[in-house]
């Protein structure tokens, strides 16, 4: 093992998905486990016209040049998305895989992609899934898959702090229907005609349907970088978390602030550890609004933060990771 650490095989990360990566690797090297972080060559962007075509290839290039000399000097090549396979497979064809949602809830199904995500999942000498629902969706290709709950670096989020002024409700996720579109706008419309001028209703400027949000009475705000973004969630006086049956890294990042966090949905898939949340319908989710602004919902901050830390703390993935790291260096 190249690592320093004879317990972990060294590890490069390849992408970064909803900070997953930087999250383990920060939590590896406060160890003194040599885990490296290598973000994605560039953000998505318009690569048309000739310049653009170009520039995108000279920054491939150079990317992978790069890629294939790291993936040399580590034990663990961690690809995050299957998605990213097709531009990572060419400098490291052994690679341990990282699924994060879309690339196999929704690209998999592409004609256009499914052999690639497939054959992703059956050549990774090892397969992690980020959230309960992506079982369905991997399992059958990799029984042997490993859930991974979105690590969180709680003691690095800031403290929940209600902002002073007017209360704000802040809905933590994009507008679009793979979250729960429609219960979110629901809620959103409701807030606002039951509260009226009482809280600022506020959601970001992201995804196809935030003009529909700001109809139905939402003040959107710009994309945010994530320090602003944690500062926005930590000064709610409530979030509302997505209506798609799951946590993602917004709603636990809320959490994880102590911010108290309502779903206007049932959560069966976290029936093993019960997360610390209100709401349960859209019904529910105006109810448990109003409450907590009236200070009726008895919220506990430290409770809340303590669930994050225990169910998806970066300690715990940490671990989780360095294991199937070792069984898969020793099974070569």
């Amino acid at each position: 093992m190249t690592g320093p650490d004879a317990g972990s095989p060294s590890a490069l990360h390849v992408n970064d998905a909803a900070y997953t990566g930087a999250n383990l690797v920060a939590e590896a090297r406060r160890r003194g486990w040599r885990w490296d972080l290598m973000p994605k060559a560039a953000e998505a962007q318009d690569w048309s016209g000739v310049i653009g075509r170009a520039r995108k290839a000279l920054l491939g290039g150079s990317w992978l040049a790069r890629l294939a000399v790291a993936a040399r000097s580590h034990d663990v090549v961690h690809v995050h998305s299957a998605s990213t396979l097709h531009h990572t497979r060419p400098a490291a064809p052994r690679f341990v895989l990282h699924c994060h949602g879309t690339d196999v809830r929704t690209t998999q199904y592409d004609p256009r992609r499914t052999d690639e995500i497939r054959a992703g999942l059956r050549d990774a000498e090892a397969v992690f899934y980020s959230t309960p629902d992506l079982a369905e969706h991997v399992l059958p290709h990799r029984a042997d898959a490993t859930l991974l709950p979105v690590p969180v670096d709680v003691d690095a989020l800031p403290c929940w702090q209600p902002a002073p002024g007017r209360p704000q409700v802040v809905f933590a996720s994009r507008w679009e229907a793979v979250k729960g579109l429609e219960a979110q706008l629901d809620v959103a419309e409701r807030l606002v005609a039951t509260l009226g001028d009482r809280v600022e209703v506020v959601g970001l400027d992201w995804g196809p349907d935030a003009q529909e949000a700001a109809r139905r009475g939402v003040r959107l705000v710009p994309r945010l970088d994530h320090a602003a973004y944690l500062r926005l969630l930590a000064g709610a006086s409530a979030v509302v978390g997505q209506s798609a049956g799951i946590l993602s890294a917004s709603e636990l990042e809320a959490m994880g602030t102590g911010a108290p966090l309502v779903v206007p949905v049932e959560l069966p898939l976290y029936a093993a550890s019960a997360p610390p949340v209100v709401g349960g319908s859209v019904d529910g989710a105006v109810e448990a609004v109003t409450e907590l602004l009236s200070g009726g919902q008895g919220h506990d901050p430290d409770r809340v933060r303590g669930w994050v830390r225990a169910t998806h703390g970066t300690a715990k993935g940490v671990e989780t990771v360095a294991a199937v790291y070792r069984s898969v260096v020793a099974a070569r």
